[in-house]
């Protein structure tokens, strides 16, 4: 959410508070087939680009990462704020074979103004895991509503919510310290001298319990496997709140794999967005 001022009179000026916020809804199907906004042409410059295909592009932390990328980067349009002009606007843009965004357009247009605005934000998108077909990396197209709604005055006078992030019991210190006491330096990984930032992410649920504890920054497969394996031996965290209201939350936790010593450095964890 973002509030601003606009000059709407010359006599007076007004507050104008701004939700930005991005429809995150079955995105996978829309992503995956050609349904009501697909493009006919399914190559760009020559080379193949897949619409129906195995498995999709997933942005780095997946798609609560990518919503939180778009609404700390997406800029409301001066002339469209003044204006009160919101809707919802879909985005098809190409990530290929390296994973980087390549071609950009839109497929469903509500204002100019809003629609460049989607496009440059889609074109400053970090590297996506490229989508793939039979194995293979190949260049997807890749569908993304982005939803500009203006908040009325009503809204705007709603209290903010009041967060508290969820906590290991102890804090990060005691988690850092059962890291260190549980964690065992794959064998064939420390013959091989392979080192590196595993980066873990998992849902910590209402009750505090983790689960679904996946990798989202790869290093190498054993370190990969025992920081899985570690991350599941947790203790239940203290839950993360809303308005006092325990909320399902995402926590990312990298951990470095150094050697010499074979020893494991925790890295501060990361908490986004309640689920």
């Amino acid at each position: 959410m973002k509030h601003g001022k606009l000059n709407i009179d010359m006599m007076r000026v007004i507050r104008v508070a701004v939700l930005l916020s991005v429809v995150m809804t079955n995105l996978s199907a829309i992503a995956s087939n050609r349904g009501a906004y697909s493009l006919a042409r399914d190559s760009v410059d020559g080379e193949v680009v897949f619409v129906d295909y195995e498995q999709q592009p997933q942005f780095p932390g997946g798609e609560t990462a990518l919503l939180k990328y778009l609404q700390e980067n997406i800029k409301y349009p001066p002339k469209a704020l003044k204006d009160s002009i919101q809707g919802r606007v879909v985005v098809q843009f190409v990530v290929d074979k390296a994973g980087k965004v390549g071609e950009v357009k839109v497929v469903h247009s509500v204002n100019k103004d809003l629609d460049d605005e989607a496009v440059r934000l889609i074109k400053t998108l970090p590297k996506f895991y490229p989508g793939r077909q039979n194995g293979q990396a190949v260049s997807v197209w890749y569908t993304l509503p982005v939803t500009f709604k203006l908040q009325d005055k009503q809204e705007q006078e709603k209290p903010k919510d009041v967060e508290v992030k969820a906590e290991f019991p102890g804090g990060e210190e005691a988690l850092s310290q059962f890291l260190k006491d549980h964690i065992k330096y794959p064998p064939k990984a420390a013959k091989k001298r392979i080192q590196g930032r595993v980066e873990v992410a998992f849902w910590i649920d209402k009750s505090g319990k983790v689960h679904d504890v996946k990798v989202v920054e790869s290093v190498d497969k054993d370190l990969d496997k025992e920081a899985v394996r570690v991350c599941k031996l947790l203790p239940d965290f203290i839950p993360a709140t809303v308005n006092g209201e325990p909320v399902e939350v995402l926590f990312k936790l990298p951990i470095r794999f150094k050697i010499p010593g074979l020893k494991t450095q925790y890295l501060r964890s990361v908490q986004i967005d309640a689920k």
